[in-house]
């Protein structure tokens, strides 16, 4: 009887340790949401944000939408509208006070578009960026009717808000011989060195950089934001994926 008892007390004992991580530790991760603190990466990798963007989510996490859109699990469709260099979303994604103003950040946007919109006769010149809630850096991807004279995207910048204002871009040119419009492009701002670059796969892979005026205020937060050029713009969204990636100093 005694025997019986001790082999039930090990057990429970045993099984107690198990769960309580003493005996086989498990990695328990800190980051329980789409931003975490950079405490948390010390040995786990760099990465303080990430998130794939659907048409559903976002619909259910974007803090600004714009009314002329069309949504399905497929696709987020932006039709023309009333109002020029419209925003058209706006998503939160770092928190003000969690950054400094100092943090080396870089950040990559990676936009699938409908290329049945920008890629034929329709105006689809659309800008996808970062901002402070004050200012906006990234990029302009224009539609295939501007490749006569235009690259396939180059760098913008301007004042965030219901519209984006004082907008300024860097040269429109060189244009590419190649004149396929890109169904994916991948943009990204090297935020502390006021710097981007944005990549697709025109004449087997071009890459273009920018140079900005503005630099963010990281200490603010940083939100995503998209913006059209003319009010007649439109683009079809399948979806954007975001990762911001502390650098080291």
């Amino acid at each position: 009887m005694k025997s019986t008892n001790f082999s039930l007390t090990f057990i429970t004992a045993t099984a107690f340790l198990v769960l309580s991580g003493f005996l086989y530790p498990v990695a328990h991760s800190c980051c329980l949401q789409s931003w975490c603190s950079a405490d948390c990466h010390k040995t786990e990798g760099k990465v303080i944000y990430h998130q794939t963007m659907t048409p559903t989510w976002l619909e259910a996490h974007a803090s600004y939408i714009d009314s002329s859109r069309a949504s399905t699990a497929q696709q987020l469709t932006f039709n023309a509208g009333s109002v020029g260099q419209a925003a058209l979303l706006k998503v939160p994604m770092i928190p003000a006070g969690v950054l400094k103003v100092s943090t080396p950040l870089t950040v990559e946007i990676t936009v699938a578009h409908d290329i049945s919109i920008g890629g034929q006769s329709v105006d689809s010149d659309i800008r996808y960026g970062v901002s402070d809630g004050i200012r906006f850096i990234g990029f302009e991807a224009p539609d295939k009717g501007n490749y006569v004279n235009h690259a396939p995207y180059y760098g913008a910048e301007g004042m965030s808000g219901a519209t984006l204002s004082s907008s300024q871009y860097n040269p429109v040119t060189p244009k590419r011989s190649d004149s396929i419009y890109p169904g994916q492009l991948v943009f990204t701002p090297k935020l502390d060195e006021r710097w981007g670059s944005c990549y697709t796969a025109h004449d087997g892979g071009f890459v273009r950089t920018a140079g900005y005026n503005n630099r963010l205020i990281l200490s603010k937060g940083l939100i995503l934001e998209v913006y059209k050029s003319n009010k007649e713009e439109r683009v079809g969204i399948r979806f954007i994926k975001v990762s911001i990636t502390q650098d080291d100093a």
